[in-house]
């Protein structure tokens, strides 16, 4: 996966200065909602230094999160907001040109969600060297179908990504991953609990209209938007009340499905009955997405 040039290239001492390793705890996953409760910043590699914030946050800790980092509410009572340091955390990144972490996507988007919440400017990353350690463990050990099937099967197979090959290779993997991992004769309850153990994405995904999370289901059993600024509000409303935006959608790059249903909606919008309208159409269009409970290489033997 790396390239001629990576491996070609002068060896280097490589310099310390503005490089910041950091990571973050947070009261959970979800940026919308969660919060940064704990900021840990290490100047340079060869001689670190390091600096350690908390925050006390305005949201509950979820267990899970707990779980993980063993930060309690209690342990955080005595500790600022984050807001009240947000100045000072800016210009420490601000002074970097390196930025280095694992597996830095979520430490960024919850820090950055932060400075949202606080309609302040984002951290802007766009001119530092962002180095991931996750993401280069991927490039150097990947972690494809062939891989996998290599490392928990002992050998490559053919048909690589036809659909066929790929669930059959799925199959077998698995059943590789489970001896390996100690989780064989475990039920599959018990197995999709250590895949996401706090059911996020069984919940997250059950809501989708379609095969993205552009559309949900909300608890009254009504399709709502989830980006944007109609953000949570029932796409019949939309339509009725805004449908130049819902065109706007339409014309983008969004999932043809989002434009399929944003068009039916706009449809629709002068009807009596539009909710249960759009419901019903969707239903029997998209259905309700749901995890499936047995996969079909449940049964062993599959090829």
């Amino acid at each position: 996966m790396h390239t001629e040039a990576s491996i070609s290239a002068p060896l280097i001492e490589l310099d310390d200065a503005g490089v910041l390793v950091f990571d973050v705890e947070t009261t959970g996953t979800d940026k919308r909602r969660d919060q940064v409760i704990e900021l840990c910043v290490q100047y340079g590699l060869s001689d670190p230094r390091s600096r350690t914030w908390r925050f006390c946050p305005s949201v509950p800790i979820h267990p899970g999160a707990q779980a993980v980092h063993g930060i309690s509410i209690e342990d955080l009572a005595d500790s600022p907001p984050f807001a009240a340091c947000a100045d000072e955390i800016a210009a420490v990144f601000a002074e970097a040109r390196v930025v280095i972490g694992y597996n830095l996507a979520f430490d960024i988007d919850m820090i950055q969600a932060e400075y949202e919440r606080l309609s302040r400017p984002a951290i802007d990353f766009s001119g530092k060297k962002i180095v991931d350690a996750f993401r280069l463990w991927q490039q150097f050990e990947p972690r494809s179908l062939q891989h996998a099937h290599k490392r928990f099967v002992g050998d490559s197979f053919a048909a690589a990504h036809s659909a066929s090959a790929d669930v059959a290779a799925t199959g077998r993997v698995l059943q590789g991953m489970l001896k390996d991992f100690g989780l064989a004769g475990h039920d599959w309850d018990s197995v999709a609990k250590v895949c996401d153990p706090e059911g996020r994405l069984r919940a997250s995904r059950s809501a989708w209209v379609g095969p993205s999370k552009h559309l949900q289901w909300n608890d009254e059993g009504l399709i709502v938007m989830t980006f944007g600024k109609h953000a949570g509000v029932p796409l019949h409303v939309v339509a009725r009340t805004d449908d130049g935006y819902l065109r706007w959608v339409i014309d983008k790059d969004f999932p043809p499905h989002v434009g399929e249903i944003c068009k039916k909606a706009l449809d629709l919008r002068r009807s009596a009955d539009a909710a249960a309208e759009l419901v019903g159409w969707a239903r029997q269009r998209y259905g309700q997405a749901a995890p499936t409970d047995a996969p079909a290489f449940a049964a062993s033997g599959s090829t």
